[in-house]
């Protein structure tokens, strides 16, 4: 995953963007190389105005950036 990507989290229980049935967010944040986090950065689109550090294996990549 990289900044810019458009992700959902499969089974949330909130938000309904259809087919997925989950909130819609953007990757904005993405650990440093010499961290080890497995969580990145999402701006959610749901209206709360602030970035939530996600497990990456939570996520699933809907849409992705191109360099």
């Amino acid at each position: 995953m990289k900044v810019g990507d458009l992700v959902i989290m499969p089974g949330s229980a909130h938000g309904h963007y259809e087919p997925y049935g989950s909130s819609i967010g953007v990757i904005v944040k993405v650990p440093r190389a010499t961290d080890s986090s497995k969580r990145v950065g999402v701006y959610w689109m749901d209206g709360e105005g602030h970035v939530d550090w996600e497990p990456v294996d939570w996520l699933e990549v809907i849409n992705e950036t191109r360099p």
